[in-house]
């Protein structure tokens, strides 16, 4: 049996507390994180660099928004790569809600993050029968294998027919 296998015919109850996925890399541009700023976080340090070098960031820096939503896609199109091919009826199961965003380090036009995700904890709470709990602990790092943010979230995970009583 291949590991790829393995990973791909599991359910909530096959899923280990320590499970370590890298989602993926991401190099930010300075046009990108104003586009966002100006849409989303419009303030000054995320919108113009010229005037965000006058602020106690002394220059451009990517909004924490901006890096959940670069987190939230580079984890969808992880996991939906890492579920082809699986045809047993699961479903992926929606994120209850984070805790604990932090942003440890400013974010810069041309820093590369990389994303990770560890699963940190398997709630005995069961939801509907069907879903069971997963947390998990949300990190980037940048180029220089800094630490720049981390957050944890619950997880829906779909429960094993077979055992549903």
């Amino acid at each position: 049996m291949t590991s790829t296998s393995f990973l791909r015919s599991r359910w909530f109850e096959d899923i280990p507390v320590g499970e370590f996925h890298v989602f993926g890399s991401y190099t930010l541009s300075e046009q990108e994180m104003v586009d966002f700023g100006t849409s989303y976080a419009p303030q000054i340090y995320h919108t113009n660099p010229d005037a965000a070098l006058n602020t106690r960031y002394k220059g451009l820096i990517a909004s924490n928004w901006h890096l959940c939503s670069i987190w939230m896609r580079l984890m969808v199109e992880y996991m939906e790569g890492y579920s082809l091919g699986v045809v047993d009826g699961r479903r992926n199961g929606a994120g209850l809600g984070f805790q604990d965003l932090k942003i440890l380090k400013p974010v810069r036009p041309g820093h590369t993050l990389t994303f990770s995700h560890e699963i940190i904890e398997k709630s005995e709470k069961i939801l509907k029968k069907k879903w069971g709990i997963i947390k998990s602990r949300n990190e980037a790092f940048n180029h220089k294998g800094e630490l720049v943010m981390t957050f944890v979230i619950d997880i829906l995970a779909e429960r094993n027919p077979d055992n549903l009583s």
